[in-house]
């Protein structure tokens, strides 16, 4: 006679469900290139304020003056914006506008540029 499995409890069904439910809510590789790429952007804008702020109150320290601390905030942050913009501003065309070939709805450039006369 074989072997029956005995029925599963209420405890075990319930724990399959929860690991069910981890694992469904763990971040996917994609998920996680997004985040990345939030903490570098995060990490420009933070970096080039905390640099340049930091060279703005050295040169008032040692110019004896109050107005490099404000510049070097403002210019920090300015060039963090400009690195992200360099890095990450561009946007990729969707593939079927990318594409040389014209298709059946556009003409080709050739027949457009033929005087009609």
């Amino acid at each position: 006679m074989p072997a029956q499995n005995p029925p599963e409890s209420g405890s075990d069904r319930a724990r399959d469900a929860v690991s069910r439910r981890r694992e469904a809510l763990r971040p996917t590789p994609a998920d996680m290139r997004g985040m990345d790429q939030a903490m570098r952007v995060l990490s420009y804008l933070i970096s080039g304020v905390v640099v340049w702020g930091g060279l703005g109150w050295l040169g008032d320290y040692l110019l004896k003056t109050n107005f490099l601390l404000p510049i070097g905030i403002i210019l920090g942050a300015a060039l963090g914006v400009y690195v992200i913009i360099r890095k990450y501003g561009r946007i990729d065309p969707p593939a079927s506008e990318d594409s040389r070939d014209p298709g059946p709805d556009r003409p080709d450039a050739a027949e457009t540029s033929r005087d009609p006369n």
